[in-house]
């Protein structure tokens, strides 16, 4: 995967190998390594929940972790890095799949920020928020289509 950088690269491959343990952590519903890996101030917007805290954000971990499992892949495309020696924001898109469910369930794309901060020597989520974009008008979620493939006609 491609991915754009906008500080300095050694950095970024900081992030990325924290971003690693992080996913890790997801897919092998490990909430407490999930939270080493978190400030005690975290803050989360998501499609459904504001919260602040690791308190509050344990619990909500402890909420969905049931659904997270080995058959379970966390996909991002359109990913950016900005990295500084103490501050580091990555935006992209991303989605859940599980491997079962892929011709049963199409999982939508969403937009995913995580904000972390170095702390003590290591990369600590401060932040994360993950959302859809809505239509105005109707209320509505618009669905992020993947992007098209080239496909060669003869």
């Amino acid at each position: 995967m491609k991915i754009k950088i906008d500080g300095d690269r050694d950095i970024v491959d900081e992030v990325l190998l924290q971003i690693k343990l992080w996913d890790d952590a997801v897919i092998g519903q490990q909430v407490d390594h999930l939270l080493d890996q978190c400030a005690d101030d975290i803050s989360m917007f998501d499609v459904s929940t504001q919260l602040d805290g690791i308190h509050a954000y344990k619990q909500e971990w402890e909420k969905f972790s049931p659904y997270f499992n080995a058959h379970v892949q966390i996909v991002r495309r359109d990913m950016k890095i900005y990295a500084t020696k103490e501050l580091a924001v990555l935006h992209c898109h991303s989605k859940i799949e599980n491997d079962l469910l892929k011709d049963k369930i199409k999982m939508p794309w969403c937009r995913t920020t995580l904000c972390l901060k170095k702390q003590q020597g290591h990369w600590v989520v401060v932040h994360q928020h993950i959302s859809m974009p809505v239509d105005m008008m109707t209320g509505k979620a618009i669905v992020l289509k993947d992007p098209p493939k080239l496909r060669l006609v003869i």
